[in-house]
């Protein structure tokens, strides 16, 4: 029999979740469950920064820090009920099953409830969430958080801006995801919470916070440290870090497509960060096709767009792509291969003079593409063959009449 005065719980219920369950909801994340334990009303907002890593970069003041209000209304932190904490609970277990039937429940809670009955303190624990799972090794667990966030950013509508900054950098790396279903309902997600004339514009406020999500996946970010050693093998943790390192040149190379050059030339520090670290350059001769496609895919939008970004980068890029490019024996990488030789060699092709970007054994970078020729284009001739003849016409008169 329940004590006086006790109510049963109910399905469905508003009661406040205690801060024993709220801790719950954010794992092993010390600073977070402290955090519940000092004072609930801050709870939220630090899990909403995501495992210990913020996703802005430092200094960079988000909306809420824009508006003065830092910290959740305690009415917000009302709406999560006990339904949803048990929810977002079975969401981080470690079974691809468990997740599923959690990611089912969460969509029909989305269904069933309004913004002031629960889905506005959801919105706010949901950025650290996608960012942990829009990048889990399942597919079938990518696909079902891919159709959540876009339940409740449909349901969210304009109240959307307060979290954008925070959402946007695991949302838009779900156009890049290796399978189509994910890539496709991540990017009609955000083109329904947008319209297309606002869609740029939707992005270049959110760059501040894009680029310093991808510098933190490919230049900090490591296989185990985006995985636990403990449940995952290492096939799992490689897959997943590849996974995350290619949305995450995607992701910057959107930034450079959909954001005006001269806007563009304002975070040339943030695109050095990346262009110039060792672990950036070292993914153009990785050994996954799918993340040497992501490395050309950006030096073709920043070629293209805005050359300038690598005026400080270009060398290092430069000796990067033209020492891997040419042994890429992925037929269906040849395509962006050479735009992004092309478009380098037409920006700067200085890159191509000998001694500026040495190859193997110091040979210089056309001898690569001799052997290249010589290996019958690695089988790839109906693209390559017109390609090498646009080069041959926009290389430096030195690097031909070099003996």
């Amino acid at each position: 029999m329940s004590g006086k005065g006790k109510q049963p719980r109910v399905k469905g219920n508003l009661k406040p979740t205690s801060s024993s369950r709220a801790a719950d909801l954010v794992g092993d994340d010390t600073a977070a469950i402290n955090a519940f334990k000092a004072n609930p009303a801050l709870a939220f907002a630090q899990l909403s920064q995501g495992a210990g890593r913020r996703t802005g970069s430092p200094g960079t003041q988000t909306p809420d820090s824009q508006s003065g209000a830092s910290t959740p209304q305690q009415s917000v932190l009302d709406q999560i009920d006990g339904q949803l904490a048990g929810q977002l609970k079975r969401l981080g277990k470690h079974d691809a099953n468990t997740k599923m039937r959690a990611l089912g429940e969460l969509r029909a809670y989305v269904a069933e409830h309004s913004w002031e009955t629960g889905l506005e303190g959801m919105l706010l624990a949901w950025p650290a969430l996608l960012r942990r799972h829009m990048f889990d090794t399942d597919r079938r667990v990518r696909m079902g958080v891919a159709q959540v966030h876009a339940d409740l950013v449909g349901k969210a509508g304009r109240r959307l801006v307060g979290q954008l900054r925070q959402l946007a950098g695991p949302w838009l790396a779900g156009y890049f995801d290796p399978s189509r279903d994910v890539a496709r309902c991540a990017r009609q997600a955000f083109e329904a919470a947008f319209a297309e004339a606002k869609r740029a514009e939707a992005i270049a406020f959110c760059a501040p916070d894009l680029l310093a999500f991808a510098t933190d996946n490919i230049v900090e970010q490591t296989a185990e440290s985006l995985s636990d050693p403990r449940v995952s093998d290492a096939e799992e943790m490689r897959s997943k870090h590849e996974h995350v390192v290619g949305a995450s040149l995607g992701v910057l190379g959107l930034v450079v497509d959909e954001v005006a050059p001269e806007r563009l030339l304002a975070h040339r520090p943030a695109f050095d960060a990346v262009l110039q670290s060792k672990q950036a350059l070292a993914l153009a001769g990785s050994p996954a096709g799918y993340v040497r496609r992501s490395f050309y895919r950006l030096v073709r939008a920043v070629m293209l767009r805005c050359p300038q970004l690598a005026e400080n980068s270009y060398g290092a890029v430069g000796q990067a792509l033209l020492k891997h490019c040419f042994s890429d024996a992925d037929v269906g990488a040849h395509g962006d291969m050479w735009d992004a030789v092309l478009l380098t060699t037409k920006s700067y092709p200085q890159v191509w003079l000998p001694g500026a970007a040495p190859g193997k054994k110091g040979s210089p970078p056309i001898a690569r593409v001799f052997e290249f020729i010589r290996h019958r284009c690695r089988l790839a001739p109906t693209i390559s063959y017109p390609s090498i003849l646009a080069l041959l016409a926009n290389l430096p008169d030195a690097v031909l009449d070099d003996p």
